[in-house]
């Protein structure tokens, strides 16, 4: 009976330090994240993209919605290019009707 006591303190104790190091993970692992917040908080935002299409997931993938100028603030989209913009215009993609990007992009609306 001796023998399964000890082990058994044993495996308390390897419990005991395994939660004092999983606290010190969870210490160093929210240092890093406020270290990292603070990091990006003083980085200039990125630019915005010159286009960008709006989509929504379909069963046969994605459908492209609306094409934005990329400072328009009606939709979230992927950021893609002057070309791949108008060639979604001329494909039928329909131009956001607050930015304009057909107008932009000099095409007939």
């Amino acid at each position: 009976m001796t023998g399964i006591r000890e082990r058994l303190e044993r495996w308390r104790a390897v419990q005991a330090w395994l939660a004092w190091q999983q606290h010190q993970v969870e210490q160093t692992i929210r240092g890093l994240e406020a270290a990292l917040t603070e990091e990006e908080s003083r980085l200039p935002p990125l630019p915005p993209p010159d286009w960008k299409v709006e989509g929504i997931r379909t069963a046969a993938g994605r459908r492209a919605l609306l094409v934005h100028v990329g400072i328009c603030g009606m939709g979230k989209g992927k950021p893609i290019n002057r070309d791949q913009a108008r060639r979604m215009l001329a494909e039928g993609v329909d131009p956001c009707p607050y930015c304009s990007p057909d107008t932009s992009l000099g095409m007939p609306g």
